[in-house]
């Protein structure tokens, strides 16, 4: 897995929690104004005032990305379980000619006929990519260039100049 959302989320969260300590101080710095029956400096008293309204809108809108980080990281998590789930049903299987492809396993078949799926697309892209075709070679679905021998077929004998 990326962990660049996981290190997002991390930054933002420490990020939120530095805004509120931030602001938590200026709260306890405006208690300190009026304690004691003192008469407040009222421009000390604005200026922390404002200090705390800035302090208190920059956690909300930390807090609110963090929300969202949060959201779209739970996506990605459920998306990867999901993926995972679905590769288990598969088998790394070798064809008689050699190539390795993934073969649905029949016990994970769900009322799916029995197939077969690309190696390099479920490897490399986290993608589920049927191979097609009955003879000789099957290619993937997504990617042409992704072919796979599973029998072959030698070439019908000609005798003599019937061939042509």
């Amino acid at each position: 897995m990326d962990l660049t959302p996981i290190n997002e989320v991390l930054g933002l969260a420490s990020s939120a929690v530095g805004l509120t300590g931030k602001a938590t101080s200026t709260i306890a710095a405006i208690k300190g104004l009026f304690e004691a029956g003192k008469t407040p400096d009222n421009s000390e008293a604005s200026k922390l005032l404002n200090d705390l309204a800035t302090e208190l809108t920059m956690a909300n809108m930390t807090n609110v990305q963090l929300s969202q980080a949060l959201k779209t990281l739970s996506r990605e998590m459920l998306r990867q379980d999901e993926f995972e789930r679905e590769k288990a049903r598969y088998a790394l299987t070798q064809t008689r000619e050699g190539d390795v492809v993934f073969k649905l396993k029949e016990d994970m078949a769900n009322g799916q006929p029995v197939h077969f799926i690309c190696p390099v697309c479920l490897n490399r892209d986290h993608l589920i990519s049927f191979l097609q075709g009955n003879g000789d070679y099957r290619r993937c679905q997504t990617n042409n260039n992704h072919v796979f021998q599973f029998t072959d077929t030698p070439l019908p004998q000609s005798s003599g100049s019937d061939f042509y």
